[in-house]
């Protein structure tokens, strides 16, 4: 398949619309009706069609991925493949889905949703007993970043790390008795603030301890004494050395790209996108040529840019 002339990607290109697709999709147990895909005459050669997917995704995605059916921006997105020229206009959905009802809502027999965003593998029998299959699109890792002269920069245990996300550990010095006496030891976690305003999505929660408060992106780099930050790898990687800060190790082990990739990292993460083996069958289905361009994108450089761009994060790829 070759590309065509399209208008490039851009982070801006789609605000508008997906903030209308988060306000009316946002947490919805969603059956979406397809759009009618036009059949052209074997001789077509030039074709002009409104296309849709639908990708569902868990709420600890949302933030991350919401706008990623949109990659391709507004324009008309113009191609050829299999000696047609095609003209293409996308009006795709992204839905957030509770992860009890994923599978069912795109697998066979009765799924519509085209494809699905998950932040675990599959299991092989689930994969078959749905006729889906999956693929790795990026990788990432939750993190606790703590200012480089923090004794928390010396690594906590999983269990240390669940207090001081929730509440149970107040005071440094529990933790590390030699904390300096000039400094103060009070727990504080921020987090980054969702769309909404609420605790985002990180180590599988979205509840903290009654000391945890919400801030931007941006804030979560301010961390001094016994103040402390959630983020994503992602984004604060390219911070940590210039900005002074630490990525606090778990069980031993730092977060980094390496410790990423081997999920080594206890609170590494791998999201799959899952998508049928057959499309063209079964509720939602979708022509051949459809799920192939939209695939071509997704796993293409327009989707590369999205993944190592969007929200300021590089996200790593496969």
């Amino acid at each position: 398949m070759s590309a065509g002339h399209r208008r490039p990607y851009h982070p801006r290109m789609r605000r508008s619309t997906l903030l209308g697709a988060r306000l009316t999709m946002a947490m919805a147990i969603a059956v979406c009706v397809p759009l009618t895909v036009g059949v052209p005459a074997a001789d077509a050669k030039s074709i002009s069609d409104f296309w849709q997917v639908s990708v569902q995704m868990p709420p600890q995605l949302w933030e991350d991925a919401a706008s990623l059916p949109f990659l391709m921006g507004d324009g008309v997105d113009s191609f050829t493949a299999g000696g047609n020229s095609y003209a293409i206009r996308w009006n795709n959905a992204a839905i957030s889905q509770a992860p009890k009802y994923m599978l069912r809502q795109q697998g066979a027999p009765y799924g519509a949703v085209t494809a699905g965003l998950y932040d675990r593998p599959v299991a092989p029998a689930q994969l078959s007993k749905y006729q889906l299959k999956q693929r790795l699109l990026w990788l990432d890792a939750d993190v606790l970043i703590a200012d480089a002269e923090s004794p928390a920069c010396l690594g906590l245990t999983s269990a240390q790390l669940e207090g001081v996300l929730g509440g149970g550990v107040v005071d440094w010095r529990a933790i590390f008795p030699a904390w300096p006496a000039d400094v103060d030891s009070t727990v504080r976690v921020t987090v980054p603030a969702d769309r909404l305003g609420a605790f985002r999505w990180s180590f599988g929660r979205n509840a903290y301890g009654p000391a945890a408060s919400t801030t931007t992106d941006a804030g979560s780099l301010g961390v001094a004494g016994g103040k402390v930050a959630v983020q994503k790898l992602s984004y604060v990687g390219k911070y940590l050395s210039s900005a002074g800060l630490c990525a606090v190790p778990v069980d031993g082990v730092a977060p980094s790209e390496e410790t990423t990739r081997s999920l080594t990292y206890p609170h590494a993460y791998g999201v799959y996108y899952v998508s049928r083996k057959n499309p063209g069958k079964g509720p939602g289905a979708k022509s051949p040529s459809l799920v192939a361009r939209w695939e071509s994108l997704l796993f293409g450089p327009e989707g590369d840019e999205y993944l190592t761009t969007w929200l300021g994060r590089t996200r790593f790829l496969p």
